[in-house]
C-alpha cells in the first residue's frame, strides 16, 4: 500500500507540472497569436511537448519554468492590468543568469529582447536578439522567431535593407510563413515585383487556408493572365 500512494503522489506531481507547463506556452503563444497561422500553432503544440519532456526530466529547467511564469505575468499580466516592463525585464535576465542553459533559459532570451522593444529601446533589443542568436542557435524554431522580431524591430526603425535580411533568414529557417508575407510585401514597395510575387505564391500554394494566402491571392495575377488563346483546330469553325 505505501507503494501506490507514493507513485500515485509522484503521478499527480507530474501532472501539476505538465499542467504548469502547457499553460506557459499557451501564454507565449497567446502573446504572438496575431503573428501565427494554424501551421505556425502546429509548431508551437510540438515545442509544448518538447518543453513537457523536458522539463519534468530536468529538476534546473523546472526551477526555470516557475521563475519563467512569475516573469510572464510581470510582461504580460492578466486581467487588464498594466504591464510592469522593468520588473519582467530583471526577471528574465535573472533567468538566463542562474539557468541560461535550460531551455526556458533560451526563452527568456528571447523575452529580453521582446521586453526591451516593449520599452522603446530598439538598439537595446536587437543587440540582445543577437546574444540568443550567438548562444542558442540550436533552438531552431525559437531562432526563426528571433529573426523574425529582428526584422519587424529593422522595419520599425526604418531600415528596410536590414529588415529584408532578417525576413529572409527567418524564412530560411522556418520555412514559408510569416516573414514569407513580409518580404513579399518589401519586395512589391521596392519595385522588385517578381521577387514579390514569388513570395506571395510561395504562400498562396503552402499555406493556402491561411489568411496570408488570402493577401497573397489579391496580389496574384489571374490564372490565365498572359497565357496565349487556345488554337482552333482546322475545320473546327466550319462544324
Amino acid at each position: 500500500m505505501p507503494k501506490i500512494k507514493k507513485k500515485a503522489k509522484s503521478l499527480m506531481q507530474t501532472e501539476d507540472e505538465i499542467k504548469s507547463i502547457a499553460h506557459n506556452v499557451f501564454d507565449y503563444y497567446r502573446s504572438y497569436q496575431k503573428q501565427f497561422s494554424i501551421a505556425l500553432a502546429v509548431i508551437v503544440l510540438v515545442l509544448a511537448a518538447t518543453l513537457v519532456y523536458a522539463i519534468v526530466g530536468s529538476s534546473n529547467e523546472k526551477k526555470a519554468s516557475q521563475m519563467m511564469s512569475a516573469a510572464y505575468d510581470a510582461y504580460d499580466p492578466r486581467g487588464g492590468a498594466p504591464a510592469n516592463y522593468p520588473q519582467a525585464l530583471q526577471r528574465f535576465q535573472d533567468i538566463v543568469k542562474q539557468y541560461g542553459g535550460t531551455v526556458n533559459g533560451a526563452i527568456a532570451q528571447f523575452f529580453i529582447g521582446n521586453t526591451y522593444v516593449q520599452m522603446g529601446q530598439p538598439e537595446a533589443a536587437l543587440k540582445e536578439y543577437e546574444a540568443f542568436i550567438n548562444k542558442y542557435s540550436s533552438e531552431k524554431f525559437l531562432l526563426g522567431q528571433v529573426y523574425q522580431r529582428i526584422g519587424y524591430t529593422y522595419l520599425a526603425m526604418g531600415k528596410q535593407d536590414e529588415a529584408l535580411k532578417a525576413f529572409g533568414q527567418a524564412e530560411a529557417i522556418t520555412g514559408t510563413g510569416p516573414a514569407t508575407l513580409e518580404l513579399a510585401r518589401l519586395y512589391e514597395r521596392a519595385g522588385k515585383s517578381q521577387e514579390a510575387l514569388k513570395r506571395y505564391k510561395d504562400i498562396s500554394d503552402s499555406l493556402p487556408s491561411s489568411a496570408w494566402a488570402m493577401e497573397a491571392r489579391k496580389k496574384l495575377p489571374p490564372p490565365n493572365l498572359g497565357q496565349a488563346p487556345t488554337s482552333v483546330q482546322p475545320g473546327a469553325a466550319a462544324k
